[in-house]
């Protein structure tokens, strides 16, 4: 669904924020991006959506050069979920999420019946069909990231970008975001997210990648690629990645960050 070769982005100033990065990403297999702040994944993902124009390298979404789409064309192919936020009016969680048929319809075209249901079996295959008639703003946290998900599958787009999809969430709220993402990569999506949290992509069995000072490494299986070494000269700090071998859990993989002693 998606390969990117060789991609370079600079600032105007000349700054370098991408440097030869090239994967792939394909359907049923989660990507999970990794890096500190500043490292260039939100300027990677504004690259993939055809928001940045990189001055190297391709982007190739489902057989297309992103280069030589439109905006509504690329829309149809890739949809993006950035983290939850409020809206400006107090929109209903139906409208939220029929916005993802925009790409589908003409200028000033009003949504069809069919776009109504495309949004109705989006809501329903997240399980918030009774949100509804809800006003966004109104939603958890939790809640309102599962309206962007749906507002992105009704966009009938096969290939997800998401930014920190479970940032700022509680525990049980992340491992909702999570099972759903993995539900849908069985289905056949493609799915590519940035985390900063290693566990996601051990939990989510996909690939992981890491993204540091513009260098891509990867991907390649969670096991294989976020060991404590390379974890730790990502970050900058302890980490022990650890194999639980008790209880319910046993078996999985965790990321353990090591508090310096005093």
């Amino acid at each position: 669904m998606l390969e990117v070769t060789n991609l370079r982005f600079a600032w105007p100033n000349g700054q370098t924020v991408l440097e030869d990065v090239s994967f792939t990403a394909t359907s049923g297999v989660p990507l999970a991006l990794l890096g500190p702040n500043g490292t260039g994944k939100t300027t990677l993902l504004r690259c993939l959506l055809g928001l940045e124009r990189p001055q190297a390298g391709r982007v190739i979404v489902a057989g297309h050069d992103l280069a030589a789409l439109s905006r509504t064309e690329a829309a149809r192919l890739v949809a993006y979920v950035p983290q939850a936020s409020t809206t400006a009016f107090a929109f209903r969680v139906a409208d939220i999420v029929l916005m993802g048929r925009t790409p589908h319809l003409g200028f000033m075209a009003a949504p069809t019946p069919a776009d109504r249901r495309a949004a109705d079996d989006a809501m329903t295959r997240l399980g918030i069909a009774d949100l509804a008639q809800r006003a966004f703003d109104e939603l958890s946290g939790g809640e309102r990231q599962l309206v962007l998900v749906a507002r992105a599958l009704a966009q009938g787009a096969k290939l997800l970008v998401l930014d920190e999809p479970c940032a700022s969430l509680d525990l049980a709220r992340q491992m909702r975001i999570l099972a759903v993402l993995r539900d849908l990569a069985t289905a056949g999506y493609a799915i590519l997210l940035t985390t900063h949290l290693p566990d996601h992509a051990f939990l989510l069995g996909g690939t992981a990648a890491l993204l540091k000072d513009g260098r891509l490494l990867g991907p390649a299986a969670p096991t294989e690629l976020l060991t404590s070494p390379t974890l730790e000269a990502l970050y900058g700090t302890p980490i022990e990645v650890v194999s639980l071998t008790e209880g319910r859990a046993r078996g999985q993989v965790l990321c353990v960050p090591v508090m310096p002693s005093r």
